[in-house]
């Protein structure tokens, strides 16, 4: 995004979206409870301590975006249209959890809406930069495809998970996304840290 009006918009409109190191330690969480389960430890302690430390993690990232580069308040409208997407992609996830135990169908479910809720997220963030959407936002649109692929692969008798070493596709689609998470929160961080050094960079050049 070369011009500078547009790229403060995107920064702005989606600065709680774009602050990746509030997702790594939910990412480390969902593959910490992948691998935790595919154990089967009957110790709840080790979840219940990274849940503990996923809390202060995200504390301490959210403090830290904060006095690094201040805070954007959400308009109403955002809060509302954030708020119903995690209440409805929050009630499928656990609908398609039951399905993915059940192995009622051939395909992961959890993995299919995990993609959905990436590339709609992708959706909304880059409604400003449409035509340099994938550019501006690449890491949910990655992670939406290779999730999606993934979770369609056992329809073709491809079980991918034992690969990895996961006992269940519930378990491996977990850790994939939880690995998705970890990378596109990396990804994240750095980008909106560079956009943001160089919106500053450019506003001094204008200012001298």
């Amino acid at each position: 995004m070369k011009d500078r009006y547009t790229q403060i918009k995107f920064i702005a409109a989606n600065y709680s979206r774009l602050q990746g190191l509030r997702i790594v330690p939910i990412g480390m969480l969902v593959l910490f409870t992948a691998i935790w389960n595919n154990d089967r430890q009957g110790d709840l302690s080790g979840l219940i301590l990274s849940v503990l430390a996923t809390i202060l993690l995200y504390w301490l990232a959210d403090r830290y975006y904060n006095q690094a580069f201040g805070q954007v308040i959400q308009t109403p409208a955002q809060r509302k249209r954030d708020l119903i997407s995690s209440v409805t992609f929050g009630i499928l996830a656990m609908l398609a959890f039951v399905l993915d135990t059940a192995e009622i169908l051939p395909i992961s479910m959890l993995g299919v809406v995990f993609a959905g809720a990436l590339f709609m997220d992708f959706w909304w963030a880059t409604l400003s930069v449409r035509g340099e959407a994938i550019v501006s936002f690449p890491e949910n649109f990655i992670a939406s495809i290779l999730i999606l692929i993934l979770s369609l692969l056992p329809i073709f008798g491809i079980s991918w998970w034992e690969a990895i070493g996961f006992k269940a596709q519930t378990e491996g689609m977990l850790a994939v996304d939880g690995i998705a998470l970890i990378l596109a929160g990396i990804w994240g961080h750095i980008r909106v840290t560079h956009d943001l050094s160089v919106v500053e960079a450019k506003s001094n050049d204008h200012a001298l």
